[in-house]
This record gives C-alpha cells, sequence and structure tokens, in this order.
C-alpha cells in the first residue's frame, strides 16, 4: 500500500501536502503514509488539518485525539469549528462537506494539494447513490483521483482504489489508534444503509462485486473524458466571451445541444441544471420568436437569451439614485467627474446634479448622431441586453438628462471645455 501511495504522490510533483484528519481509521492511515514518506525524504513537508463540526458530543474529544496523535508523529497540527446551518432540500452531508472545505481552505499549507482518505468502498457507495438519484454518465462515474473544487483546491485521493478492509489490515499491522464516528452506524442516511446492508449482500452474493463496480465507475471516468474532448471542439465553435451563440447549433443533434450546455454552465462554475430545466434551455433558447424575452430561472442564476446567444444572468439589484449630489452624500457613488474636451457643460449655480437609473424611458439626442430617442431604444441599438439597461446611469441637471455614462451626452448640454462622468476603476 504505501509503495502505490509514494508512486502515486511523487508523480503530482507536490513538495508540500496537506492532510485531511478526521481522527477515522482511513485518515489516520492516509496520514501514517505520508508520514513516511515524510521520513524517507525531508524535503517534503506536511500538515493536518481537522475540522470540528460540533455534530456529536464526542466532538471535542476526536480533535483532542487528533492533536495528539500529530504531536507524538511530529507533525504540524489545525483545528477549526465550523457552525452548519441546514437549508430546506439541503443535505447534511453536503452542507459539511462544503463546511469543511471552506475552513481547510484557510489551514493549508501553501501551494500544496489536500490529501482525503476516501477510499474504494466510498466510491462504490457514491456510485449507487447517484444511481439513486439518477445520474448520467458524470454523475455515475462517482468520485475522481484527483480534482479542482469549487473553491481552487487541488485534492488527491491516494487510497481511492484501496478497500476499507484493506486500511483496517494496515491500521491493525501498525497498531494504530483511531477513532468511531458513532453516527456511521445510523441507518437514516442513505451512505450508511448502504454499507451496513445493502453492499455485504451484494459482495456475499458475487465475489469481488465492489471491486467490479470500481472498475465500471472507472470506466465511465474515462467515457467522460473522451466526451469531453468532442464537447470541447464544440466550444470553441460555439461559446464566447461565456455566451453560447446559438445559429452554431442548427446543425447538432438535440443530445449533442444539451452537452454543450452542460459544458457550458460548467465552464462558468454552475450547478448542472435538472432535465426539466435543461429542456426549457434548450427549448427555448433555439425555438423561441425571435424577439421574445427568454428567461429561465435556474436557482441562483437565470439563462437569457439575446440575439441569437444564451448568456448566464445573475440577479442584481438596480443601485439607488442619488438626488443633489453632495460630497456628504457621495460616499456610495462609484461615478467621478474629469475634464473633458468634448463633454457636457459645468451646472448652474440652480441645477442640482442627480444621478438615476432605470432610465429607459427617459429621450437623449446623441451629439454624435443629431437625433432624439428614447435610452432604452439606444441602448438596443448599441447591443446592450434588456437585463443590463437598467443599471446604465444616467446624469441629471435638475430634471433633465445631459449625459448617459456609457453611452454618450445630449446634445443640449454640450461643451468643448466640458467635463464627462465615468465609472471609477
Amino acid at each position: 500500500m504505501y509503495q502505490t501511495f509514494k508512486n502515486t504522490l511523487l508523480e503530482k510533483g507536490f513538495t508540500q501536502y496537506t492532510v485531511a484528519l478526521s481522527g477515522g481509521v482511513d485518515s489516520v492511515v492516509l496520514l501514517h503514509l505520508a508520514k513516511r514518506l515524510h521520513d524517507e525524504f525531508n524535503h517534503i513537508e506536511l500538515k493536518a488539518v481537522h475540522v470540528n463540526h460540533g455534530l456529536s458530543d464526542n466532538a471535542s474529544d476526536w480533535q483532542t485525539f487528533c492533536e495528539n496523535l500529530c504531536q507524538s508523529w511530529n507533525i504540524p497540527f489545525e483545528a477549526s469549528e465550523v457552525s452548519l446551518h441546514l437549508s430546506p432540500r439541503q443535505s447534511l452531508e453536503a452542507i459539511a462537506r462544503d463546511a469543511r472545505y471552506q475552513a481547510i481552505k484557510y489551514s493549508m499549507l501553501p501551494n500544496s494539494c489536500l490529501l482525503v482518505g476516501q477510499h474504494l468502498d466510498d466510491q462504490v457507495e457514491t456510485f449507487f447513490i447517484r444511481l439513486k438519484r439518477g445520474a448520467g454518465l458524470l454523475g455515475l462515474g462517482a468520485i475522481k483521483h484527483e480534482s479542482v473544487n469549487d473553491m481552487g483546491i487541488t485534492v488527491v485521493r491516494p487510497l481511492l482504489a484501496v478497500s476499507r478492509n484493506d486500511i483496517e489490515h494496515y491500521a491493525t499491522n501498525f497498531a494504530l489508534e483511531h477513532i468511531t464516528d458513532e453516527s456511521n452506524a445510523d441507518d437514516k442516511f442513505d451512505r450508511n444503509y448502504l454499507r451496513n446492508h445493502v453492499l455485504p449482500q451484494l459482495n456475499a452474493r458475487f465475489e469481488g462485486f465492489s471491486r467490479t463496480v470500481f472498475r465500471v465507475t472507472q470506466l465511465l471516468q474515462s467515457q467522460q473524458r473522451l466526451l469531453d474532448e468532442y464537447i470541447a471542439e464544440d466550444a470553441k465553435q460555439c461559446i464566447a466571451e461565456d455566451r453560447l451563440i446559438l445559429d452554431k447549433l442548427s446543425s447538432f443533434s438535440r443530445v449533442r445541444i444539451e452537452n454543450l450546455i452542460r459544458f457550458w454552465l460548467q465552464s462558468q462554475q454552475l450547478q448542472f441544471p435538472s432535465q426539466k430545466v435543461l429542456n426549457q434551455i434548450r427549448e427555448q433558447g433555439l425555438h423561441a420568436k425571435a424577439d421574445a424575452q427568454v428567461q429561465i430561472n435556474c436557482g441562483d442564476f437565470a439563462v437569457c437569451r439575446y440575439q441569437a446567444a444564451l448568456y448566464v444572468v445573475y440577479p442584481k439589484a438596480v443601485p439607488k439614485d442619488i438626488t443633489a449630489l453632495t460630497e456628504s452624500n457621495s460616499a456610495g457613488c462609484k461615478f467621478k467627474v474629469i475634464e473633458a474636451a468634448h463633454g457636457i457643460r459645468l451646472p448652474t449655480e440652480d441645477e442640482m446634479v442627480n444621478v438615476r437609473f432605470n432610465i429607459g424611458s427617459e429621450k437623449l439626442t446623441l451629439k454624435k448622431r443629431n437625433c432624439t430617442k428614447s435610452v432604452n431604444t439606444w441602448l438596443k441599438e448599441a447591443g446592450i441586453p434588456p437585463w443590463q439597461r437598467p443599471h446604465f446611469a444616467g446624469i441629471f441637471y435638475n430634471d433633465k438628462l445631459v449625459q448617459v455614462i456609457g453611452l454618450g451626452i445630449d446634445k443640449s448640454a454640450y461643451s468643448e471645455n466640458g467635463v464627462l462622468w465615468i465609472e471609477k476603476e
């Protein structure tokens, strides 16, 4: 086991490793293997981190155990306590995992990767959990040997091909003490039910069943990598500046379009939508009328269509207007004034400077075009998507619009030696 562990890590090229230490048998064995690597290669640095979720009455004892273990092995140690806030329809396992990674991120050695003790049995359990949820090819591939999570942490799982039995035999051979989490016996958690009841029966009935499932996950991951290569070629043609260009998709099959949409969202670190939402994105995005205002809500974001392209749009409140702008109320203003050879005149003493938003119906006579149109019309002609238009700021002298920042100035306020409002850097 150590030789496999050593070869795996030396191939990674890291010289610093942070070990996630829960105190359970898998993480203790992982830390022991890492210690052996450090003892053999002194230039390798190690650190162990423990996250106390506070979910068990024994949580403090587990933290003390991990601290004492690291002290006895002369390994730097750091513990963090986190509070979990469970939202509706969120799993405790997912919330705890996210909180754990968030805490670990700030405790890791600089430029290190994170070693976690997930093993073959974890992989098999994850496969069945995702099978129950109706996952596709990507989901059924389950856990990867190496990945980069949403927080930018490189996570390496050197024990992923090792069974729980082999890990426990290793711990026995080296007389390694570890803690036992009593929640592992609670069958209300799907993973525990599979671990304690379903998989033992399948392995008893079918010799080598778990290893066969593990091989299946590796095949699925390999097929997904191949599919990703094809999708990446489609993406070169169809994705530009985070937009999905629709006219490029006319000759694509339905499944090819859906895979491209998933790739497009994943490239922006967004969760895959459900099949129902995916169907909406495909149908409305490709087949709605050209002038239709298409918006498909996907939880924290929406997918919107504009000028034959799909955009990811995040909810964003329109800024509040600022009336009678002065030094005392300009602290939150994100715009500033600069002198300009071709700008707007300075306000007179009886004119107040106001900053207003959501000004689409206001009329503006653009100096450079010498005609009058509504601000919305000007913005539409400039190719500004509808959801961005309310955020354009208008500079008013009293109730007269003199400039739309980022669009242009009104002819009536033009001055060859004036000022311009611009966005602060």
